[in-house]
């Protein structure tokens, strides 16, 4: 699969997602998938070899979403707690706009059997380990300049990191909309969390 994705690779991975997150990862066919989109499972198959190369697509997606809203917040010229602030701000909004993919990730979060993965398998994983240790790395970042500057509490980096984008990852694991809802909650929540880790790390 190409970097840049075509219209149709990105709509089959939207219902992808969707149908994985609704019916979960080992349930989920790519005939449920072509149903929701309304199309045959060629369509599937010209862009996707199989449903373990679709579920990997979905997955590197992840952080390419949390990628592109957070890097470019980042400025270098702001102290390191208002850079977090706005990272994180921007990294809980956008797992909100795209909560299908990061659902999945959380469903899938184990290791593959490495007796049964094939090359494929292999290569797309370490794409999708190498994608989400290059956006970590904006958050280790800035956690190290706070740190470096007095701004926040010297601490394990690799504990602090991982523990704050556990804390900013939070709504995969307990939200859905719900009838009602106010319009601004999840920019309720965006700020609540990013100030929550914001006080984690002061």
């Amino acid at each position: 699969m190409s970097e840049t994705l075509s219209e149709s690779q990105s709509e089959i991975l939207d219902a992808a997602a969707a149908c994985f997150m609704k019916l979960g990862v080992r349930v989920a066919s790519v005939d449920d998938i072509a149903r929701s989109l309304g199309s045959t499972k060629g369509r599937i198959y010209h862009h996707f070899v199989s449903k373990g190369a679709l579920l990997g697509a979905v997955r590197l997606q992840a952080p390419k979403f949390t990628r592109q809203a957070v890097a470019p917040v980042i400025d270098g010229t702001l102290p390191p707690g208002r850079n977090f602030h706005n990272m994180a701000l921007a990294h809980v909004a956008a797992v909100f706009r795209t909560l299908p993919y990061h659902k999945v990730v959380m469903q899938h979060y184990t290791g593959l059997e490495a007796k049964s993965a094939s090359d494929a398998d292999r290569a797309m994983e370490a794409r999708i380990q190498a994608a989400n240790a290059s956006y970590e790395d904006l958050f280790r970042a800035v956690i190290r300049a706070g740190m470096e500057h007095g701004e926040f509490r010297r601490q394990n980096l690799s504990v602090a990191l991982h523990s704050v984008l556990i804390l900013l990852n939070a709504p995969v694991f307990w939200y859905s909309p719900r009838p009602g809802e106010p319009e601004d909650f999840t920019v309720q929540v965006a700020r609540q969390l990013a100030d929550m880790g914001l006080a984690a790390l002061a």
